[in-house]
């Protein structure tokens, strides 16, 4: 786990309750001993999102999402195990110890990263030319503050030079430094403005940084993966948004300097996306924080692209209860231009009159189409059948078929998506998975099975899990599903003991006692016939001694008991 000591989990999960964590992020509702809620994970018109306080587990029925607290804050915020791991220990009053390499490593980049961050500061305080630069694009000292925005210095070596008890290893794995094919090191960013990047923590993870020569190429220069940055998963300004904004909308731009000029105009709900196209994995997680995505490209054909591309990337993640618009600006305006000369006020008109995802989704299909003629409506149909069939079930798949029907006059009605799950019956399970379920459900249940009994002489299926499951339940007698399940997460059978602790066992404490008290019996003689066959095949190939033929005769008469 990360280096973590699997007993701060266990001592972690202990302190916390799932219930707090995911109320706040889910509107959860009483239902009899457990919770209910529209699943944050998928499309759905009933609650289908159950937490269980018990199990300390929550479990989606629709799209099979479960896990214990550490899992949903995973999912959910997209945090890696390590930071959720710290975020819970941090809201639980606890300290997280010292977790090894991997931490120690992190951490290390972390600091650099964060020095980095200082030294352009600095170096901006310290430059008439980058603080006239700012000023001149209308941008006040409190924003820049606001922003941490840098300057980083026209010079190959400074960087390395302030950071020089630093290996250079650890600045190129920071993005910080870069060498070319003569094996000279150099800094990265010279003679330019410098926008740091945050994670969702407020902790500095990159860079991007901003020609302020027009002779100088590329104009924008980004900080490259690395450990600690992942351009396709961070949105520059989404800590800042959270921060300074409670609007229930985002808007997303292309640039840094959009953000930074929208909140400075006072319009504080903008995130840009970091060179590179909107992904997935962007639209999640602002789904999950926002009611309404608006996203903001510029007003050429290019940004019309973008905007395209956009909308595609949306349509599988795409939820009833949320909204996503599209502003098109007027030609040769961007964010930051249009809000510079027509004001706040001018860009929030703009906004209320974004175009729906579903008004821009039609007018794009009907492009170039003559919906009056039998042939044109044919090939209207057929243009959105790939987008209809991207689309999540739901009311809006349904309703924008409807509108398509009305558009062609035709009843337009394709397949919905079937997801069909078999659930067997658990009077259909082997003896060793009812026991690992029951176990997973009720782990204090383990005192069924002695600790003299030798569950490795059993040859089935699964009972390799099962001995380490007991051998756990038997040290740690207290436990909670969760604290269990996480004990087993880099285990191979993580994901298919997730699944049995979502199983609803419509047993009792008294009725799974009993399950288990028939399986231990039916270990019991697996292991006594094991034994039989064997001294039967020894007694055949070499002949037994007196203690095992007076065994042999033993075991024989308990089988016919």
């Amino acid at each position: 786990m990360a280096g973590i000591p699997s007993e701060f989990i266990d001592q972690l999960i202990d302190r916390i309750d799932i219930v707090d964590v995911i109320s706040p992020r889910v509107n959860l509702k009483k239902a009899g001993k457990d919770y209910q809620a529209l699943c944050p994970f998928h499309t759905e018109n009933t609650p289908s999102f159950t937490v269980s306080h018990s199990k300390q587990f929550y479990h989606c029925f629709g799209c099979g999402k479960h896990g214990s607290a550490i899992g949903f804050l995973m999912e959910f915020e997209g945090m890696d195990f390590v930071d959720c791991v710290e975020t819970l220990a941090q809201s639980a009053g606890l300290e997280v110890p010292n977790h090894g390499k991997f931490q120690n490593h992190s951490k290390g980049l972390f600091e650099i990263v964060e020095q980095a961050n200082r030294y352009f500061v600095n170096a901006y305080t310290q430059s008439d030319f980058a603080r006239n630069y700012m000023q001149n694009r209308g941008i006040s000292a409190q924003t820049c503050q606001t922003f941490q925005v840098g300057f980083a210095p026209d010079s190959w070596d400074g960087l390395m030079k302030r950071l020089q008890h630093t290996a250079q290893d650890d600045l190129l794995k920071a993005g910080l430094i870069v060498h070319n094919d003569n094996g000279k090191v150099y800094d990265k960013f010279r003679a330019r403005v410098m926008f740091p990047i945050q994670d969702k923590r407020g902790r500095v993870i990159a860079f991007g940084g901003r020609a302020i020569s027009d002779d100088q190429k590329p104009k924008y220069l980004n900080s490259p993966e690395t450990p600690l940055f992942h351009k396709g998963k961070e949105l520059y300004g989404l800590n800042i948004a959270r921060k300074h904004s409670n609007e229930k909308s985002i808007i997303v731009v292309e640039g840094y300097m959009d953000v930074i000029a929208l909140h400075n105009a006072g319009i504080k709900n903008s995130v840009a996306t970091l060179g590179t196209a909107t992904s997935q994995d962007h639209i999640v997680t602002l789904l999950r924080s926002y009611d309404e995505i608006i996203f903001s490209f510029d007003g050429d054909k290019a940004g019309r692209e973008a905007a395209w591309k956009a909308l595609k990337t949306s349509l599988p993640v795409y939820r009833d209860d949320k909204n996503i618009k599209f502003l098109f600006l007027p030609e040769k305006h961007d964010p930051d231009t249009y809000v510079k000369q027509h004001g706040q006020g001018a860009f929030i008109e703009q906004i209320n009159s974004a175009m729906s995802l579903s008004q821009f989704l039609l007018k794009r299909l009907s492009h170039k189409i003559d919906l009056t003629s039998i042939d044109g409506r044919a090939r209207y149909i057929d243009n959105s059948r790939s987008f209809i069939n991207e689309l999540p079930n739901g009311q809006f798949r349904k309703l924008l078929l409807e509108e398509i029907s009305s558009l062609t006059k035709t009843k337009v009605d394709f397949k919905e998506k079937v997801k069909v799950n078999k659930i067997q019956s658990i009077d259909q399970w082997t003896p060793i998975r009812k026991a690992i379920a029951i176990l997973i459900n009720a782990p204090n249940l383990v005192h069924v099975f002695s600790e003299n009994q030798n569950l490795n002489q059993i040859k089935q299926n699964g009972i390799k899990i099962l001995t380490e499951i007991v051998a756990f339940c038997r040290l740690n007698p207290h436990i909670t599903t969760a604290v269990l399940i996480e004990n087993f997460r880099e285990h191979d059978a993580y994901s298919h003991l997730c699944a049995l602790a979502t199983v609803s066992l419509s047993l009792n404490r008294e009725q799974m006692l009993l399950e288990l008290e028939d399986i231990r019996k039916h270990f019991d003689k697996s292991v006594q016939k094991n034994k039989i066959n064997s001294l039967r095949l020894k007694q055949t190939e070499q002949g037994l001694s007196q203690p095992e033929k007076l065994e042999l005769v033993e075991l024989l008469s308990q089988q016919l008991k």
